[in-house]
């Protein structure tokens, strides 16, 4: 029975490895380029006449401001204060962070789908060239946000639901608490806080974003920050994002949101009557399903070789 022992063992370790696959922590990291460097979104109705709605970096009317975008970051997140229009700023559009880069990881089944939980979330960046870092953190119950002097922020549900279907356009949605935390001065960090954020999108393999795939789904910015057709935002998806993510990227992460903050720091000149949204663009390089399928079959395929070399 010993002369099965490599084909079993590979059996074993094909189910051991699918199955760390297909659920588990996840780590996304957002998507940058140095192409991007100083390419910054356009505002709804601003100075160049840009498509409403249009939020996205590159498409075609953005404002030019390298020191706002030093990282060439395809993620951000924007503040519309009530009554606020800075001359420095598309109309309707001041600060918040514009060249956002971090990670977040979410305990996700990347091949069946269904519910997640967000374990992190560390997304920092740019409000301007006078100011240090800004950052994005996930609010968890044992947190300080979560104390009851920051708003109804209390740490949960943290999670979200994910359809691994092309047919569906693999729609992923969630729902998290998260604090901005902002450079002013001040002993308490914790300067805003949503409850119950909710993030719409899609959680593509990387192997599918080609023509031909993306003539079988309809995937759309859900808040319309693009302004175009779902044809037109798949055509810059591939145009723009494809080509410059890793070559060991192997899933695209694309949310948007948009909500009144729950609780403002009185000191910040944001108030709860303002919108805070954004758009988020990162990748992660676990191997998708069928690809570590592949590698470990062909390990236990080696290893019955070696076996049958050995023999006398």
């Amino acid at each position: 029975m010993l002369r099965y022992f490599p084909l079993c063992a590979a059996g074993l370790l094909l189910a051991g490895v699918t199955a760390s696959a297909s659920a588990g922590p996840v780590e996304f990291t957002l998507l940058t380029d140095e192409e991007y460097a100083g390419k910054m979104p356009q505002s709804s109705g601003g100075k160049t006449g840009g498509e409403p709605g249009d939020y996205l970096p590159r498409t075609g009317d953005d404002v030019p401001n390298a020191e706002r975008n030093p990282d060439g970051c395809f993620s951000f997140n924007f503040m519309n204060p009530v009554g606020i229009l800075e001359p420095d700023y598309p109309p309707g559009y001041a600060e918040g962070i514009h060249s956002m880069t971090g990670a977040m990881t979410l305990d996700i089944d990347l091949e069946a789908g269904g519910q997640f939980n967000i374990d992190a979330l560390a997304l920092a960046g740019y409000v301007s060239p006078a100011k240090p870092i800004a950052s994005q953190r996930l609010v968890q119950a044992s947190d300080a946000a979560a104390d009851g002097r920051h708003g109804p922020v209390e740490g949960q549900p943290n999670s979200g639901t994910y359809s691994a279907s092309a047919a569906l356009g693999w729609p992923l949605s969630a729902r998290f608490d998260w604090y901005y935390e902002l450079p002013f001065p001040g002993e308490d960090p914790i300067d805003m806080t949503f409850d119950d954020f909710l993030w719409n999108g899609f959680l593509a393999p990387v192997s599918e974003l080609t023509q031909a795939d993306m003539d079988g789904v309809m995937l759309n910015d859900p808040l319309g920050y693009f302004g175009g057709t779902s044809a037109e935002f798949e055509a810059w998806l591939l145009a723009e994002v494809a080509p410059r993510l890793p070559g060991d990227a192997k899933y695209l992460l694309f949310a948007q949101g948009e909500a009144h903050p729950d609780w403002v720091n009185p000191k910040m000149g944001m108030t709860t009557d303002g919108i805070v949204g954004e758009t988020i663009i990162a990748f992660t390089t676990v191997p998708e399903p069928a690809t570590l399928l592949l590698v470990a079959v062909g390990l236990g395929g080696a290893a019955v070789v070696r076996r049958r070399a050995g023999r006398p």
